[in-house]
């Protein structure tokens, strides 16, 4: 013990030496005595030498792990991100007794503390954690001790994108873009080079199903095959980004990351989000207007807090579409309901919301310093709880609305007042003529009834003493169907009535004035309902108002165990040394969102044009230059071409954040212009096509192939925007949509209801939706084969295929091939495809005619030939070529 004292010495700072020697001498004197004797421990004399030689290193004054300062019993008290560290007193519910009692302090690797020692401080918080000097001075404590290191910054995706020059290249005639020089760079070290160019048909498809998620149109082919001029195919690029198309594609790229639904998840409850479609056409609104990129940040995170809509007379269709953007932080599942707000629950719903922002925008698994710090990346539980404490004036668990109340009315405060004040005195009115007509209707109801009754019978009635409002119920109950009779009137009916039943139609017929004085006040109703004026409930967020609940760390993230107080920030990595994060209020709102959305989109934030950049890149090319798309933290992967991805990343920016430019940028590159085929030189020397020497085929997206499987047949229903279309599940577990115009819309108008998957876009890797999907897998398994061959999609499909194939093109099948050809796959047949599919289509209806082949009539010859034609249509559907972008 002494020598481990000793050695500490050196190490303590001015205030503890002095302490030190005392314990020295105070030992001398009680001739070694063993540690625990001391009468009275105290905290400078006995424990503060303890602490200093084995816990400072990870709790002093130049590391605090956990936020947890113990130089001072005053910041003991304080405590760290789990709480205080001590309990005056009380031992057993002090951490630092606990955690040095299971060995978990000191850390295993550094030694643990002997059992005298252990005791000596278990003794000091029993007596009261007494100290020597108790006015503590503060000047050596009250700063907070930074948690990331300056090699933590140095890690290169937290530190800003710097543009690097573009290099100079060998092959500069294979050079478009600056894109291609980063990538030519890497392949020449390799003696490698890009594949030649792809035919302008195979570009034309590429480009269709990549900008518009749709193949392309004859008459598409025909005009780019016919347009020689040099600027051909980059006109052909501006065409495409300007069709409504574009919008609804890249949308459903970004409403995966945002996890986007139309109802609320868990079980089978996962009632309806009846106005989230909304935020959807929002999303391909500002995608087809080529809002900036950072603009598009700001409206989805803070949508709410950039005007005072609130104050203003009237919203304008700015305020209103910012407003509807802010449904980007209400995609995740939430069971909440009134009468139902569990914390387990509203905790989750924070927690994914967390979890949706930090992969979107950030590209790190923040979410996994929920619980604990990061393993990997230098982010802190007390990082993530202050991220979350920027959404906590809007996510209050303390003043949680539930799912379906929770909402922005598209309304300003006066438009609401206004409203209403309307809409209480039509309610006003109209209760006053349905008490009319229910005056009326009983009126008329207790004289008919005692018509039937007789007079003796109602003379029972009277000495059974039944009062008006008895006799009212009685009329009510005949003059109710049977089958629809609660309890009480099905015993009314038995005692008094047995054997009448009237109906509505009895009274009209009975009393002529009554039916045209019904019509008179129903109409006065209906008249009056008509001036209500309704208020829009859009699924957005806003903050409960002006004054937050203070923010904490949650111990081990269990919402019960609050532990430090937080305040609102970001993760410290990512903020310059020094600085700090500052929101300003403003009328019901903190201002948080709007100070983190306006940090993300700074141009030299670290991650966010990279992250952005980098996930547009890889939907063009297969992988992304990042190939964890989500995750550019330690445990993820390194890029492949990281002065490219800066490259893109700063260009991005100057360009103005334009999405479009960017597509363009990479579309018009000779790398994406490039064939598919690999010569085995490249193919041994970059086996992954990581260099990118060549294209890279890929499968279509589920809704890619479903939308390009209903524009082939002529079936797709291209109306955009609105409500979505609905879906239902059948009695084997299957989900289809209905044969009609609003079950043949694009896939992203079709609902996404998480407990009713369609079963053609599951099987095809369509994500169901139970956070948000930042990169989709793309799997081959036997049922997509099953499902392209013999469902009933596939199959209707095929009829309509064949059906246009045979009644739009001449009648000669050399003809018909090259229309569907043409069609399908942008190409014209060759000649070995078509004299395989002549043969086969003859043998095919020979088949369907069979023994009556010789003697068919020609209506069964064109039923045969029909039925050869659906098979043929079937069969080009299910192949690769369709399948893939080659």
């Amino acid at each position: 013990m002494r020598l481990r004292l000793v050695s500490a010495i050196g190490r303590l700072g001015v205030g503890l030496v002095l302490a030190v020697l005392g314990l020295e001498a105070a030992r001398a004197e009680e001739a070694a005595a063993p540690v625990s004797t001391p009468s009275k421990v105290l905290f400078e004399t006995h424990v503060a030498p303890l602490l200093e030689a084995n816990c400072f290193k990870c709790h002093g004054a130049t590391k605090q792990e956990g936020g947890l300062d113990l130089r001072r019993k005053r910041t003991m008290l304080k405590g760290g991100d789990s709480g205080a560290a001590i309990v005056d007193g009380k031992p057993d519910e002090s951490l630092l007794v606990e955690k040095i009692d299971k060995g978990e302090m000191p850390p295993p690797k550094e030694g643990k503390l002997e059992e005298a020692e252990r005791a000596l401080i278990r003794r000091w918080v029993a007596g009261g954690a007494l100290l020597v000097n108790t006015n503590e001075p503060a000047d050596e404590v009250t700063e907070v001790v930074s948690r990331v290191t300056d090699e933590d910054r140095q890690f290169w995706s937290f530190q800003p994108p710097r543009r690097p020059d573009v290099p100079s290249v060998k092959n500069a005639d294979r050079v478009r873009t600056p894109v291609d020089a980063f990538l030519l760079a890497k392949l020449e070290e390799k003696g490698l080079s890009f594949n030649p160019d792809a035919d302008k048909a195979t570009w034309l498809r590429r480009l269709c199903i990549d900008l518009l998620g749709l193949p392309p149109t004859l008459e598409q082919l025909d005009e780019f095959l016919a347009d020689n001029e040099p600027n051909a195919y980059e006109r052909l690029v501006d065409r495409l980004l300007k069709s409504p198309h574009y919008g609804e594609r890249w949308a459903r790229h970004w409403l995966d990351i945002a996890g986007y639904a139309d109802s609320d998840g868990y079980l089978a409850a996962d009632r309806l989000r009846t106005e989230a479609w909304r935020y959807r056409d929002y999303v391909i609104q500002a995608l087809n207007e080529d809002l900036p990129y950072d603009r598009f940040v700001i409206e989805q995170l803070a949508g709410d807090e950039l005007s005072d809509w609130r104050r203003t007379d009237e919203l304008t269709p700015e305020m209103q579409r910012q407003l509807t953007a802010t449904g980007f932080l209400r995609t995740a599942s939430d069971p909440t309901y009134p009468g139902y707000i569990e914390p387990n629950e509203v905790h989750q719903v924070m927690a994914d919301t967390m979890q949706i922002v930090s992969s979107t925008f950030l590209g790190l698994t923040v979410h996994c310093a929920r619980c604990h710090s990061h393993k990997f990346d230098p982010v802190s539980q007390r990082d993530y709880y202050s991220l979350q404490t920027i959404f906590l004036p809007a996510l209050d668990p303390a003043r949680w609305q539930p799912s379906e109340v929770r909402g922005i009315p598209l309304a300003t405060e006066p438009q609401l007042a206004r409203v209403t004040a309307t809409n209480q005195k039509v309610d006003a009115r109209v209760n006053e003529l349905n008490a009319a007509i229910n005056e009326m209707t009983t009126t008329h109801r207790r004289k008919l009834l005692r018509e039937k009754l007789g007079a003796e019978r109602v003379t029972k009635l009277d000495e059974a003493k039944l009062d008006a409002a008895t006799l009212d119920k009685l009329a009510a109950a005949v003059f109710t169907p049977a089958d629809k009779r609660n309890a009480e009137q099905k015993t009314l009916v038995m005692q008094h009535g047995a054997d009448i039943a009237l109906t509505d139609a009895d009274l009209v017929a009975r009393f002529p004035e009554y039916k045209p004085d019904l019509d008179r006040l129903s109409a006065a109703v209906t008249a009056e309902q008509a001036i209500k004026k309704p208020t829009t409930l859009v699924r957005g967020l806003t903050d409960v108002d002006d004054k937050p609940a203070v923010g904490r760390v949650l111990v081990r993230g269990e919402h019960s165990k609050p532990g430090a107080e937080v305040l609102p920030s970001v993760p410290e990595v990512l903020i310059p040394a020094g600085q700090r994060f500052d929101a300003q209020p403003a009328y019901k709102t903190t201002g948080r969102r709007l100070a983190l959305a306006r940090w993300l989109t700074n141009p030299a934030h670290p991650l966010t044009a990279r992250v952005h950049v980098n996930r547009i890149w890889r939907d063009h090319m297969g992988r992304g230059l990042v190939p964890t798309v989500a995750n550019f933290g330690r445990s993820g992967a390194k890029p492949t071409h990281p002065e490219l991805l800066d490259w893109l990343a700063t260009e991005f920016i100057r360009l103005g954040w334009s999405q479009k430019e960017l597509h363009r940028l990479i579309v018009t590159s000779t790398a994406y212009r490039q064939t598919a085929s690999s010569d085995s030189a490249k193919l041994a020397a970059d086996p992954g096509n990581v260099l990118l020497g060549a294209w890279q085929p890929r499968r279509v997206e589920g809704e890619v192939l479903r939308d390009s499987t209903l524009a082939v047949a002529n079936k797709l229903n291209l109306e955009m925007l609105g409500k979505p279309s609905a879906v239902a599940p059948q009695g084997d577990g299957s989900v289809i949509t209905s044969d009609d115009a609003a079950g043949n819309r694009r896939s992203i108008y079709l609902i996404v209801r998480r407990s009713q998957h369609l079963t053609m876009l599951d099987l095809f890797d369509t994500p169901m939706m139970e956070i948000n999907c930042v990169e989709r897998n793309s799997s081959t398994v036997p049922l997509q084969a099953l499902a392209m061959l013999h469902g009933s999609f596939a199959e209707r499909s095929a009829v309509a295929l064949a059906n246009q194939i045979l009644a739009t093109s001449p009648p000669d099948e050399a003809a018909r091939l090259r229309f569907a050809y043409r069609l399908l796959f942008t190409r014209e047949p060759k000649p070995t495809e078509t004299a395989a599919i002549t043969e086969f289509l003859a043998a095919a209806a020979n088949d369907q005619l069979g023994t009556k082949a010789a003697t068919a009539t020609d209506d069964e010859r064109t039923a045969a030939h029909k039925a050869a034609w659906v098979q043929a249509a079937l069969v080009l559907l299910n192949s690769n070529e369709f399948l893939y972008v080659r």
